[in-house]
């Protein structure tokens, strides 16, 4: 919420049993902060920033925008706003490194080269829609992992406990620019 403006509603549509995928959670919270960021950023004036999860099955290859999508489950991950939007030619170069449409000193270009490599080495495949005065949406498909994550391999005890003996007693501190 920190990286929101007050004027951009956030709405989020996720599936309650989403399907388990293999990809590294460190990136995949750098994809949503990144899509989250550039939704941000293309709504100046406020708008709707929506976060949809879903499990899709493709029973035969589909092509989207050119791409065959090989059959199977997918986690989808879709980030939607209600900005600028985005035309044809700038649609076409959307995920290249450097390519940018923002201001010089406000975007390095990197932000969407970063979703793409992220999706593509856990095996996905993203997605850009997008239309001039409409907004834009970056769907991301992540295939299905059957399999369980591998148990953390513990080397010996971590105490997290920094009790020092107050037991409690500490003030804590929290600013707030709203009533």
């Amino acid at each position: 919420r920190r990286l929101m403006r007050e004027d951009i509603e956030q709405e989020f549509i996720l599936e309650s049993a989403l399907w388990k995928t293999r990809a590294d959670p460190g990136q995949i919270i750098q994809v949503i902060l990144n899509l989250a960021i550039n939704g941000r950023d293309a709504m100046p004036k406020g708008g709707k920033l929506t976060f949809r999860t879903a499990n899709v099955t493709f029973d035969d290859i589909v092509s989207i925008h050119g791409i065959d999508v090989s059959p199977g489950k997918y986690v989808l991950l879709s980030v939607t706003d209600t900005g600028t939007g985005m035309g044809a030619q700038t649609l076409e170069r959307v995920f290249e490194p450097f390519f940018t449409t923002k201001d010089t000193g406000k975007g390095t270009g990197l932000g969407l080269a970063t979703v793409y490599g992220i999706v593509k080495q856990s095996g996905g495949y993203v997605f850009a829609d997008s239309e001039m005065g409409k907004g834009s949406t970056f769907t991301i498909h992540l295939p299905q992992c059957e399999q369980r994550a591998a148990a953390p391999v513990s080397e010996g005890r971590v105490s997290l406990s920094r009790n020092n003996g107050r037991n409690g007693s500490e003030t804590l501190l929290v600013v707030e620019d709203e009533t």
